[in-house]
């Protein structure tokens, strides 16, 4: 047998009768405010002035353009009573307005030009977004309650396997797996630490998303009992086959939301979620391996396994290193190939009840994460 451990898973340009009563009131609302609506920058509106809260703000950020020059930015999400829109802030403006602006806070910008919004890199709905590169303006204004403090656009994880990558998203489920966290020092010598958190929704799909320092520092048990939460700003890429997620620095983790969205995921999970049989679209969609593949494999991989329990160990409580109680199981797998694997379960899925796993019981397992362990595989 393999030694194994398996891993848990501009207003005069629009003709009126275009519009909607709803949009028409909508907009003489801003105008009567002397503000101009997010829902209505275009290109084709040369001058502006909009009144935003700041529902999102990144760090500044330097680099190298491909022409050599050294560049300066920092992007935020403005947010008004008529829809969202991302901006950024390039070199003086960076440096002038890095400060200023404060996330939550509510501004008048104006003096700024508008692009067509890059959809891999920009979650909001608006077709365009701003830049202020020049001679941009920016200036606290009252906060009159009107303007939400978040708005989120969620995509479920069915729709987001078929959207291009990569692609920055907002999320809404059930944390149904959450790893400790790990702190790492990455290749610029830049001390990280990170949490990667399994999400679901009612879609009865499933997705990895690492979220990143004091929101992975957060106590374990924020994160134990299957939560419900609201990701916003999640860049999701390509990886391995599947799609792997991470929740942006200027992104935000919303729990037990009382939004539509989030109660009708709530329902899902209380009524028949939890017992369903999740397919995790962080994995290669190559299918079930048989156990003599899985020796040919490079390491470390992620595979579905089918097969059936030949033999298993009574459940094992015991303490980490890190203090933490913990609960395994071990178990035998064998399959048509011949071939047997040891595979660890942990948590809820060893508790289960020793009759499940007697009399050779057929089993599929999602998701087994395999590695090299003293010169053989874990």
């Amino acid at each position: 047998s393999i030694p194994f451990h398996g891993a848990e898973q501009e207003l005069g340009t629009v003709p009126a009768q275009s519009l909607s009563k709803p949009a028409l009131r909508t907009m003489a609302v801003v105008a009567d405010a002397g503000f101009f609506p997010i829902s209505e920058i275009s290109s084709y509106q040369a001058k502006w002035c909009i009144r935003a809260r700041v529902t999102a703000k990144g760090n500044v950020r330097n680099f190298t353009s491909r022409n050599g020059a050294a560049v300066t930015v920092f992007e935020c999400t403005l947010l008004d009573e008529s829809g969202e829109i991302k901006a950024s802030f390039f070199g003086q403006m960076a440096e002038k307005f890095s400060s200023v602006i404060e996330q939550g806070k509510v501004f008048k910008f104006s003096r700024g030009s508008c692009r067509v919004a890059n959809r891999q890199y920009n979650r909001t709905n608006h077709r365009y977004e701003i830049v202020f590169d020049r001679d941009g303006a920016i200036e606290a204004v009252a906060d009159d309650g009107k303007i939400d403090t978040i708005r989120f656009n969620f995509v479920d994880l069915r729709s987001l396997q078929s959207k291009a990558l990569p692609c920055s998203v907002d999320l809404c489920g059930i944390i149904v797996a959450a790893k400790p966290t790990l702190e790492f020092t990455s290749k610029e010598g830049k001390d990280l630490v990170k949490r990667e958190i399994t999400l679901a929704d009612d879609t009865e799909n499933s997705i990895m998303v690492a979220i990143w320092g004091d929101r992975a520092k957060q106590e374990d048990k924020v994160f134990e009992g299957q939560p419900l939460v609201c990701l916003k700003g999640v860049t999701v890429k390509e990886f391995k086959g599947g799609r792997t997620a991470s929740l942006e620095q200027a992104g935000s983790i919303i729990f037990d939301s009382q939004l539509p969205d989030a109660q009708r995921v709530r329902s899902w999970w209380q009524t028949s979620g939890s017992q369903a049989n999740l397919t995790s679209i962080s994995l290669s969609q190559e299918g079930v391996v048989e156990l003599e593949t899985v020796r040919s494999k490079p390491l470390p991989v992620t595979v579905d396994l089918c097969g059936v329990i030949v033999s298993f160990k009574p459940a094992f409580s015991f303490t980490s290193q890190a203090g933490k109680a913990l609960v395994k199981r071990e178990v035998t797998l064998a399959d048509q190939s011949g071939v047997s694997i040891l595979v660890t379960l942990w948590g809820d899925r060893a508790q289960q009840d020793e009759k499940l796993f007697a009399d050779g019981a057929p089993v599929l397992l999602r998701g087994v994460l395999i590695k090299e362990w003293n010169g053989g595989v874990s």
